[in-house]
């Protein structure tokens, strides 16, 4: 039999929960509405109860013990219980209700750009069918279902979310015009990483490793950020030197390819899914149709390679 204090733990590990995804009882307080005086109570309440710390502070801020992150795999699960009840009823059996699709910023205007009209006629096959795109740096939490599907540049480390699909996008080195009538084209890898300003998106070179070679070696990092439009505002204002998939690169006057016959990149695209999930009706109609997209080849509106 439940009790009042039993919902008294749940609502404390939940708290703790939050304040994993949160960092701070401020920010949790203010996501929840509540005070930080609530929050401090709760998880002071499950620390009494089981004679044991979740959380230490010191002078750079407050963090989970191991003891926390223990305990936070019992409060993910409640999560992810709460998160399934989601697929009951008319929802589970059909394609209505909300799918939720985590993602970069890249990733998301590469579908935007690639497949705006098929995505466009799609949701108008499924009127009950609401797309939720969770876009940042980082990826959803996908053993809480906080994403039914998502797409990355590597598989999750997550033995419960499956790779569904997975394609290589075609890059190249990139820069204005502006830039290269100032500074010229390189003459080669040693020319670029002495002589030349690079411009980077942080999250490129943990992905392509011939990219990162080329920036630790650079002497000119003079525009870094984790933007895919700051980056791209920055080639074509002449910053320097960046990579760009070719199928967007291509369809912009202004950007010139550098040395197409050094530098070419492969940046891999990954769509995964929470395989207890996944072939729910309205995250797999879903599913199948990133399917297409992610499996057909990508496009380019100017196939031609233009040199300064």
């Amino acid at each position: 039999m439940i009790n009042k204090k039993d919902i008294s733990k749940l609502e404390s590990l939940l708290y703790l929960y939050a304040f994993s995804k949160h960092g701070s009882k401020r920010a949790v307080a203010e996501k929840l509405g509540a005070s930080v005086d609530t929050v401090n109570k709760y998880i002071s309440d499950l620390q009494a109860e089981t004679k044991t710390y979740f959380l230490k502070s010191n002078g750079r801020g407050t963090f989970i013990t191991p003891e926390g992150k223990r305990v936070l795999k019992v409060a993910e699960n409640i999560v992810r219980s709460l998160h399934e009840l989601d697929n009951f009823g008319e929802e589970a059996s059909s394609c209505k209700g909300i799918v939720r699709l985590g993602m970069m910023d890249a990733l998301a205007d590469y579908l935007g750009s690639t497949a705006k009209h098929e995505i466009c006629s799609f949701l108008e096959s499924y009127p009950d069918l609401h797309l939720e795109t969770i876009i940042g740096n980082t990826m959803p939490d996908m053993s809480t279902l906080e994403a039914d599907i998502c797409i990355h540049y590597e598989p999750l480390e997550n033995s419960d979310v499956e790779v569904v699909a997975a394609k290589k996008i075609r890059c190249g080195l990139f820069a204005a015009q502006d830039y290269i009538d100032k500074y010229g084209m390189p003459k080669d890898l040693d020319d670029l990483v002495k002589n030349h300003r690079l411009v980077m998106k942080n999250v490129h070179s943990l992905h392509v490793p011939r990219l990162n070679a080329i920036i630790n070696k650079s002497r000119h990092i003079v525009y870094k950020t984790n933007s895919v439009f700051s980056l791209r505002d920055a080639l074509q204002g002449g910053f320097g030197i960046g990579m760009s998939p070719l199928w967007y690169a291509d369809s912009i006057p202004n950007l010139i390819r550098v040395c197409p016959d050094s530098f070419d990149f492969d940046l891999k695209l990954y769509l995964m899914a929470y395989k207890d999930t996944k072939d729910i009706p309205r995250i797999k109609v879903v599913l199948d149709f990133l399917k297409q997209i992610v499996g057909r080849d990508e496009p380019a509106k100017n196939t031609q390679v233009r040199q300064g």
